[in-house]
Parts: C-alpha cells; sequence; structure tokens
C-alpha cells in the first residue's frame, strides 16, 4: 500500500508535467516574446512566465492558440503514459468511434482495462471532444491530492449551475471554488455558474498550471482550513442561497476573477449570505445640490491597468481590480456586488481577499486592504451600481461605474469642426451686428440647428457660450470683458449682477494650517496673460521666507491635464488662469441619466483652463474624462470642471486654494468641489474679473499670509480694506475656514488621516492599518516603507524605483520643543541564510538642519517594554538618529523575532527588530530654523528578498 501510494503520488506530479507539456507543440522554450497571439489573452502574463520557465511554449508559426481546446485523446495519452499503464487496444472494440488505425487506440484501451474511464457512453468515448471544464478541475483537485478532502465537505451552493455539474465532479468543483482555486461566470440573468460542459481552454490551463505551480501550498492549506472548519462544526454548515436575480440594467457578461473558464483562480474566502441593504434611497430624478457625505474610509477603489478609475469601455473585457480598506476582524468575509438603482442586491461580481496573491490583484497579505479580480464586459453604454459588503452588511458607498463608447475618429475629428466653426460664426455675426449678446444668442441659435450639436446655451448674462455634442464632449468658446481674465477673443463691457461688496462665508477662527509645506503657483497662460508677472512676485513670497516651503512655479503646458491630477500634495495652490462658467441643468441631467454621473452642484459649473491644448490625439488620451463631463474643451484648451477635482483630488490637506481665474466663485460648485474634498480656504472672484484688481489682490493676500502671518481669513479682510471690495464688476470673496500657512512642527506624524499627506518621499510608501498581527503603536494607521512589496513595481528604463523608497518631513521646531520621538518595526526576508554577505538591505533615520548639530546630542532607542540605549550622535548638519541592516542587525534575527508575515516573492520566513521607540533631542534647533527628518529603505543586493520598516507616532514634545 505504502509502494502504491507513493507511486500514486509520483504520477500525479508526473500526469501535471505532461498535461502542461501538451501546451508545448513545437517552439523551443524561453521564445515567450515571440508568441504573437497572447496580447489579449486573460493569461497573458501566466503563459509568458511558465514559456520563460521553459515549460510551455507555443506553435511553429509563433502563436500559442490560447483559445484551442483539448481533446479527450490527447489527455488520455498523457494519463496513460504518466501511470506507465500498457499500451491495449484490445479494450476499444465496443467504442464505436475509435478507429483500429488510430493513433489513440492503445491509450483508450489502456484507460478501459485500468477502470479509469468506460467512455461517455456505452458505445462512444468521444475522442475529439474538447476536454471540459469540469473534468480539467477534477484533475487539478486529484494532482493537490486533495479528492477525498473534496469528498468530505458539503457542496456549496454559490455556484447556480451546480446542478448541470456531474456526480462524479460535484465535490471537486465545490472545493476549487470554495478553496479560491477557480471561480464561475456571471452572465446577463446575474447568476453565478460553473458551465461545467463547456470546454477547457489552452490559456485556461497555463492559467491553473502558473497558479499550481507557484501557489500550491495556499490552495492547499485553504482546503485544510475548510475542512478543519467543518470537522469543528461538527455539522453540515447551512449553506446560503446564491442572490436572486433581478432583472439586469443592461446586458452584462462578468467572469471573476479574471476570466471565463475554470482556469480563473478565484476567492479563498466563502461567499457571504446575500446583503440586505437598509431602506434603498432611489437616485434622485435631477442631480440637485446635496451636504456633502464623508466618503467612507473603506470606500471602494477601481482598478484598470494600474490606474484608479470609474469607468470601463463598452464591447471590451476589461479585467478590473477591486479594493476597500476593511478594519473589521481578523478575519471577515468580503464581496462586491451589483446592485440596483434602489439599493437591491442584483449579484455578485467578486470575493476580495487580503492574502497577497497577484491571482486576486492583492499587493500585500494582511494589511487590511481586501483586493479581488474580475473581467467586466459591457454591451451598451451606461453605468453599473457597486457596493462592497463585510459579511451581509454594507461596507461602502454604491460605486457609480460608466460605461463608455471609445470615440471615432470621424468623433474626433468633428469635435474640433465644430469649435471652429463656433468661433468663426461668434466673431462674423458680432462683427456685423456690433452686439455681442446678440451674437452669442444667434450663434446658439446656429449651434442648435447643427445635427452634432445635442444642446448649445450661454452661461448667464454675459456668460460665455457652451455646447454639449452627441458624442458626449462639452466645448465652449470663451467670451469675457476686455481687460478681464476671460479668454476670448470679442470686446464688449458686461454688467454684473453680483452683490458688489466683500464676501466671507462660513469663515471660521481657527489656529489650524495648513497639512502640507508644498505649494504650487500655476500660471498655464503666462506667456499671454499679464498677471502672471505679479503671480511670479507670488512664488518669490514663498521662495523667500524663513519657513521651508517647497514651492513650484508651473506655466503654460507644464500646467496641463495630469498636473491637476495632483493638486492634493500642495498645501496652497495659487492659480492664475482665464475661467468662466458653462452648462445647465439639462446638460448636467444627461450626464447623470446616461452615465450615472453625479453633480454636487445643479446649474452653471465653474471652470478654469488649463495650458494644454486640445487635439485629437490628446483627445484619445483623456477620452475617459471627456466623456464623463470632468474635462470640457474650451476655446481650443482642455478645462477643469468641479467634478475633475472631486475625481482627482480627494484628501486635500487643508489646502489654501487661491483662484485668481474668472467667475471662480460665481457659485460654489468649484469652491465646494475643493473644500468638500479636504482643502481649508478658498478664495475667488464673483464675475469676470479685471486684471488691475486681481494684481493688487493677489501679491496682497500672499504677503499678509506670508511676512505678516496673518490667517487666510485675516487676509482676506486686509486686502478687501486696503483695495475694496470689489472691482465694480467682480467682488472678491472667501469661503471656508481662517487658517495659517506656517506649521510648527511635524505634519501627520499619527498618519491617522490613512495617507501620507504632509510628506515628501518616493518608492513603495503606504499607510496601513496592520501587518499581519503587526498593529500601529497608537491610532489606526502606520507608515510602511519597503523595497518594494507585491508583485506591482515601479519600473522606469530597467529600475525599479520602489526598490529605494523613502519619506522625508521639513518643518520647523517649534520654541520650548525639546525631544523628536517615533516608533519604528525593521522588518525582512532576507535573515537568516543572507546574512553576512551583500543582500544587506538597509534602513536609516536621519535628521538634517543648517543649524550646527551639538556632538553631545543623544538618541535614545529602546525596545517597547525592553531594554534602553542611550548614545551620541556625531557630526554637523546631518546625524543618523536610527539604523539597522540585515548584517547590522544580527541580534534580531532569532525565533522569537519570527513574524507571520509573508511578502510577495522572497520565502515565506521573515524576522523583526520589534518595535523600537526612538528619542532625540531637539533643543538646540527650538525657534532657530527647520530640520528634515528622512526615513530611507533601500535594497542592497538583489530585489527578489523584500524588506520593510513600520513607522508610526512621529512626534514633537
Amino acid at each position: 500500500m505504502l509502494f502504491q501510494a507513493a507511486r500514486r503520488k509520483l504520477s500525479l506530479v508526473i500526469v501535471l508535467a505532461l498535461l502542461i507539456s501538451s501546451l508545448t507543440p513545437h517552439l523551443v522554450f524561453g521564445e515567450s516574446a515571440q508568441l504573437k497571439d497572447i496580447a489579449g489573452s486573460y493569461a497573458q502574463k501566466e503563459i509568458q512566465s511558465l514559456t520563460e520557465a521553459g515549460i510551455i511554449s507555443g506553435y511553429e508559426d509563433n502563436t500559442f492558440k490560447p483559445n484551442k481546446a483539448m481533446s479527450r485523446a490527447e489527455l488520455a495519452k498523457i494519463i496513460v503514459l504518466s501511470l506507465g499503464l500498457e499500451v491495449s487496444g484490445d479494450e476499444t472494440a465496443p467504442f464505436k468511434d475509435v478507429a483500429a488505425t488510430s493513433w489513440y487506440r492503445g491509450y483508450v484501451g489502456a484507460l478501459v482495462k485500468a477502470g479509469i474511464t468506460k467512455g461517455t457512453s456505452a458505445s462512444t468515448f468521444s475522442p475529439n471532444s474538447s476536454v471540459t471544464r469540469e473534468e480539467l478541475v477534477v484533475f487539478f483537485i486529484r494532482a493537490f491530492e486533495l479528492d477525498e478532502t473534496a469528498k468530505k465537505l458539503p457542496l456549496g451552493s454559490k455556484l447556480s449551475d451546480m446542478s448541470e455539474v456531474s456526480e462524479w465532479a460535484k465535490a471537486q468543483v465545490s472545493l476549487a471554488f470554495n478553496n479560491g482555486f477557480i471561480n464561475g461566470v456571471q452572465g446577463i440573468d446575474g447568476t453565478l455558474k460553473f458551465k461545467p460542459k463547456e470546454r477547457a481552454e489552452r490559456q485556461a490551463l497555463a492559467r491553473l498550471a502558473y497558479e499550481f505551480k507557484t501557489n500550491k501550498a495556499v490552495y492547499v492549506e485553504k482546503s485544510k482550513q475548510l475542512l478543519a472548519e467543518e470537522t469543528d462544526k461538527g455539522k453540515t454548515p447551512v449553506v446560503t442561497p446564491a442572490p436572486t436575480a433581478t432583472q439586469a440594467i443592461r446586458d452584462t457578461s462578468v467572469s471573476a476573477p479574471a476570466a471565463p473558464g475554470p482556469g480563473t483562480p478565484a476567492s479563498a474566502t466563502p461567499v457571504p449570505a446575500t446583503p440586505a441593504p437598509a431602506e434603498p434611497t432611489p437616485a434622485p430624478a435631477t442631480p440637485a445640490p446635496v451636504e456633502p457625505t464623508p466618503v467612507p474610509a473603506n470606500a471602494l477603489q477601481i482598478v484598470v491597468k494600474g490606474e484608479s478609475t470609474d469607468a470601463i469601455y463598452a464591447e471590451e473585457s476589461t479585467e478590473v481590480i477591486f479594493r476597500t480598506t476593511l478594519n473589521a476582524a481578523e478575519t471577515v468575509t468580503a464581496s462586491v456586488y451589483q446592485v440596483d438603482d434602489s439599493g437591491k442586491v442584483m449579484s455578485q461580481i467578486t470575493l476580495l481577499h487580503d492574502d497577497g496573491l497577484e491571482i486576486h490583484g492583492d499587493s500585500l497579505a494582511a494589511d487590511g486592504l481586501y483586493s479581488g479580480k474580475a473581467v467586466l464586459t459591457e454591451s451598451t453604454e451606461g453605468y453599473i451600481n457597486l457596493q462592497t459588503f463585510a459579511g451581509d452588511v454594507p461596507s461602502s458607498a454604491v460605486l457609480k461605474l460608466s460605461v463608455l463608447k471609445h470615440l471615432t475618429d470621424e468623433q474626433l475629428a468633428q469635435t474640433e469642426i465644430i469649435e471652429n466653426n463656433t468661433q468663426s460664426k461668434l466673431d462674423q455675426l458680432a462683427a456685423s451686428s456690433g452686439n455681442l449678446q446678440k451674437a452669442k444668442e444667434e450663434t446658439v441659435a446656429w449651434l442648435q440647428t447643427q445635427d452634432e450639436v445635442e444642446h448649445a446655451g450661454i452661461s448667464g448674462e454675459g456668460g460665455s457660450i457652451w455646447y454639449l455634442l452627441d458624442n458626449g464632449i462639452l466645448g465652449g468658446i470663451s467670451s469675457a470683458p476686455e481687460n478681464t481674465k476671460g479668454l476670448s477673443n470679442t470686446v464688449e463691457e458686461a454688467a454684473s449682477n453680483n452683490a458688489l461688496t466683500a464676501l466671507t462665508q462660513d469663515v471660521e477662527q481657527t489656529v489650524a494650517t495648513i497639512g502640507s509645506q508644498q505649494v504650487a503657483v500655476v500660471s498655464p497662460f503666462s506667456g499671454t496673460l499679464p498677471s502672471s508677472t505679479v503671480y511670479d512676485a507670488v512664488y518669490q513670497s514663498f521662495e523667500q521666507s524663513n519657513y521651508p516651503f517647497l514651492v513650484e512655479r508651473v506655466k503654460d503646458s507644464a500646467a496641463g491635464v495630469n498636473f491637476f491630477k495632483g493638486l492634493n500634495q500642495y498645501g496652497v495652490v495659487v492659480l492664475d488662469s482665464h475661467g468662466d462658467t458653462y452648462y445647465d441643468e439639462i446638460v448636467l441631467q444627461k450626464f447623470h441619466d446616461k452615465y450615472g454621473v453625479d453633480f454636487k452642484y445643479a446649474g452653471p459649473q465653474v471652470m478654469f483652463l488649463t495650458g494644454e491644448k486640445a487635439t485629437a490625439e490628446n483627445n484619445k488620451t483623456y477620452e475617459l474624462d471627456l466623456k464623463k463631463g470632468r474635462l470640457a474643451i474650451i476655446s481650443g484648451y482642455y478645462a477643469i470642471t468641479p467634478s475633475f477635482i472631486t475625481r482627482y483630488n480627494d484628501m486635500l490637506p487643508g489646502t489654501i486654494v487661491y483662484n485668481g481665474s474668472c467667475r471662480s466663485a460665481y457659485n460654489d460648485s468649484m469652491s465646494d468641489a475643493f473644500l468638500n474634498n479636504g482643502a481649508s480656504a478658498y478664495y475667488g472672484y464673483t464675475d469676470y474679473v479685471k486684471l488691475a484688481y486681481d494684481q493688487v489682490i493677489a501679491p496682497f493676500v500672499f504677503n499678509a499670509l506670508n511676512n505678516e502671518n496673518m490667517t487666510t481669513g485675516q487676509a482676506f479682510e486686509a486686502a478687501v480694506a486696503a483695495h475694496g471690495a470689489n472691482d465694480g464688476l467682480a467682488a472678491f470673496v472667501m469661503k471656508g475656514s481662517s487658517i495659517g500657512t506656517k506649521t510648527e512642527g511635524v505634519i501627520n506624524g499619527t498618519f491617522e488621516n490613512g495617507k501620507w499627506t504632509g510628506w515628501n518621499g518616493n518608492g513603495d510608501v503606504r499607510v496601513i492599518s496592520k501587518l499581519g498581527p503587526l498593529k500601529p503603536t497608537e491610532g489606526n494607521y502606520m507608515a510602511i516603507i519597503s523595497t518594494g512589496l507585491g508583485f506591482e513595481n515601479n519600473d522606469k528604463g530597467g529600475y525599479d524605483y520602489n526598490s529605494d523608497s523613502y519619506i522625508e518631513q521639513s518643518f520647523m521646531v517649534p520654541a520650548g520643543a525639546t525631544t523628536l520621538s517615533f516608533d519604528y518595526n525593521f522588518i525582512s526576508e532576507e535573515p537568516k541564510e543572507f546574512v553576512g554577505t551583500k543582500y544587506n538591505d538597509t534602513f536609516r533615520a536621519t535628521v538634517t538642519s543648517s543649524v550646527y548639530i551639538n556632538p553631545a546630542s543623544l538618541v535614545t532607542s529602546h525596545l517597547n517594554g525592553g531594554p534602553t540605549v542611550t548614545s551620541s550622535v556625531y557630526g554637523q548638519e546631518s546625524v543618523i538618529v536610527g539604523k539597522e541592516s540585515i548584517n547590522e542587525s544580527t541580534a534580531y534575527w532569532i525565533d522569537a523575532n519570527k513574524v507571520d508575515v509573508n511578502f510577495y516573492g522572497g520565502d515565506d520566513t521573515a524576522y523583526m527588530t520589534n518595535w523600537k521607540h526612538v528619542q532625540f533631542d531637539v533643543s538646540q534647533f527650538a525657534g532657530k530654523g527647520s530640520i528634515v527628518l528622512r526615513f530611507h529603505v533601500w535594497d542592497q543586493g538583489d530585489s527578489v528578498f523584500d524588506t520593510a520598516v513600520l513607522i508610526d507616532n512621529v512626534l514633537l514634545k
């Protein structure tokens, strides 16, 4: 028996090897780069990895044929050869479809003789039939040696077509689904299916083979866990029926996590009971202003090709990674569901995992960030409502995932034609009538006769022309009075109906300051807008300050669309551009109804122009934002809308925003977009602002903030007192809180806002709630800086920038401060096998200052609850206040310091120093100048075995 068991185990391995070898028909190994037909395969990465490893290859014509099926005859040969069975054709006589001259006759006969198969009927074997999905799953479960385990577990009921699975395969299919090795396919009826009788493709086999090769232990361990849990229960668990399907919003085909077929590994977590949302609220009939609702910390994020998104394209299969942060129990079952507009659950999309497996899109195991993969395929434009559930409780707001169609070349060309024709029409009518307002009205009337124009209008009295094209693009022509900051080719003085008085709204007297020392002074039209020289002076007021501002001067095309996607790193944003208001409720309603876009403010939208020109090529790049109404094309330039700010600039660090463009505060649409995303104060103008007025207001405000240490409220009042509340056309206004620009002490040293705002840095830097069993020393969050964890990298020119990571912050040490302290825990996979070698990953914490550092300065560090070590630091300007490395910290690489943390790659053992608490005497800097605190981790020798340091509680006392 022992020999037979050993032989069976060996045979299974050989079967797997031969089955994989069936994917290597002709080519030599290692030629993945030449496989010309795998780019569209959902298993492209797996195929390439296995090819590079010499395990699989393709055909003589440099193809892999990922969609090709494998026949039963081919599988018969593999099994017979692997088990060493004697080839015999005598037993095939009953099978009328196995010819005496066929190459596979002997293999089929051997299987019959061994009792392995009885054919597909008493008289047929179906040698040319494709191997089915259920057959392939059964094979792999047996290769895992989990056949007996599968039979001891109850059948799951999440797969709605389990009744269609053959009796001999049900246990194996159920286990493969529950341990995460496979997942189902979700179709238009909203239920999750396995489709057991469909053929198994070569790409599916490649993906399963890759998972078997790289993550076998994970699936085996999960299966053992399922059996142990079942044994502990002592009874068959109650299985929740799959969600009841309702009529779909549109034809939907979803496979989770990556593609149809049993080659799509899925969740290792059981599916929860069908969620029952509490009192669903129907979507509003029309967009309307609403009170800002805080976004949950565990909001659902969707990632496509490494970029966060809220839209996919119709008629394309799109692999999506879903991510959400959960700070619940140690073990939680999380899922993404599709819900209807009332909040009713329609179907499950995928399960979410915190296991660090690439197949689930999870970069770091046990960090509280749950991930899951699915392939979404939509046939029509529209939107899908998605929501995350932890167990059966909603854990995120509903996310509306828009479904868009690509713009055609004809539509892109027509966009430019309409813009040029509209400008020409306006110029012609204005010249002939001499009445600009009348010319605008006649131009709009002309626009409404154009087949490509869906809607057109003018934004208020004296406002600019705008239009909505039938391809979904927003366009417009800026038409502003002379000598103002609007962008216009026509001249006429316009009157304002806004009150010509100073406006301050909701100004709170606080002692708060900005949460980042970074400052951006932005002039998209520095070469043509005369106010640019004045904003140069604003830039200098920051640059010459004794406070350590990190100030950037951004001009012309550098102030493009992508720049404005990163405003959430700045504590101060100063904008010198053209602006105006565009569109009405009808346009907003169309976007809401078609794509599920919600606008926080109903009515004309305040916009400002970037320095990037709209071209056909650029329109393709920004297609998604154009189609969702986040970008508009105004007079040939891209314009930023409030919804653009809302989408791309969450978690602003208490930013002060000075928007010096026309009509920047015409209504609350733009100011609220900033303030609701974390900005503290917003300055703007209620109408077309005259250049002369803005040129005195802007430098006055920032001189008051930077040189006179006023708060935003005080600076506003002083500017109005000195230069008047308005210029006769536009009033200067402020909305938000009264805060200062200069912060003493560390910004966001506890990371309790869930991000590392306030710090500068590069590489692999994250803020997490946990790392396996490790928690923050205080609060809910801590930073982790690493040599590049997970399957994602930051390769540029062949160098992985995540392998060298740091964060740093320059700050003033206030008078009376004596101690800078922080906690850290150094963790690595390199001990013990690489101690004493060149593989010496390193951590350094340093303090740098222009103030002389006394050689007698003391650094005290100790393990939390452990011994204290005090040492002197020596040097001028820069000192090391904390250090670890593989070779320097050998005292910690003992069994007692093993930690249950498994980084992607490397091995499954990690060691840590334990949390250390560091104190550094900073009394010599108090009230004298700034210091720079840097935490730095980098690879030495390799990038396979990873290292990280946890940082928490960076405090001044």
